[in-house]
């Protein structure tokens, strides 16, 4: 059996063919690539297990919440099929679906990690189409339900982050108070909402929102080392 480094290797040889082409960037030496859309990050993660072998994340990270690691706002874990279809999430009861490509042989291994760097490239191409713009955004986010591993706190939260750039300062106010907590809640919920309620107020002042919110995208990008960004939000 190969050791990580010769297994990130392989891996890292079919991501390039297919991801780099598409302009997205390796970070580092690690198995996390991206994609730099400026306001936000398109992540492709092949995270390895205690086994040899690799999982499958792609998910759209927003850069208009401070903090100085990677993840995964909307989507994450991919499972694909034999024939190389793709979803989020199984149908309940359907066969022929993993979430985990293990390591046989190195020709399989390559073979596979092949099928498996091209379908992340396809799930990039799908969130770029799907959020082409705040404006866009803004219409996702609002007309979905929260996902599976979301909080409707955070979701309220990027829906009025986006209303903002895209300049709905009405459904941006709307979308920051339905942020409310209780005594009971935990901490980070109460720091959201006391953030939330500040960036509501600011909604009386477009020009000052929307300067707010750039200011925490740069913000965000210095922590994350990434360079300015070249786009702005229109």
């Amino acid at each position: 059996m190969p050791d990580s480094a010769a297994t990130t290797r392989l891996v890292a040889a079919a991501a390039r063919q297919y991801l780099q082409p598409l302009g997205l960037h390796r970070k580092g030496g690690s198995r996390v690539w991206f994609d730099d859309r400026g306001w936000w990050l398109i992540v492709v993660e092949f995270p390895p297990s205690r086994s040899d072998g690799t999982y499958l994340n792609v998910g759209a990270m927003w850069l208009w919440h401070e903090r100085d690691h990677w993840s995964f706002d909307d989507g994450g874990r991919i499972y694909w099929r034999n024939d190389a279809a793709f979803v989020a999430q199984p149908p309940i009861g359907e066969t022929g679906w993993t979430s985990f490509l293990d390591f046989v042989n190195a020709q399989q291994f390559t073979r596979d990690t092949d099928t498996l760097a091209g379908i992340a490239a396809q799930r990039v191409e799908e969130l770029r189409a799907q959020y082409p713009d705040p404006a866009a955004t803004a219409r996702q986010l609002a007309s979905r339900k929260t996902g599976r591993d979301e909080s409707s706190w955070w979701h309220a939260y990027h829906t009025g982050i986006a209303a903002t750039l895209a300049g709905d300062l009405d459904a941006a106010r709307q979308a920051f108070h339905r942020i409310t907590v209780g005594n009971l809640d935990p901490n980070w919920a109460h720091d959201l909402a006391q953030r939330a309620g500040h960036l509501a107020d600011l909604a009386n002042d477009p020009p000052t929102l929307r300067q707010r919110v750039i200011e925490i995208i740069h913000a965000t990008r210095r922590r994350l080392k990434l360079p300015p960004a070249c786009r702005t939000p229109r």
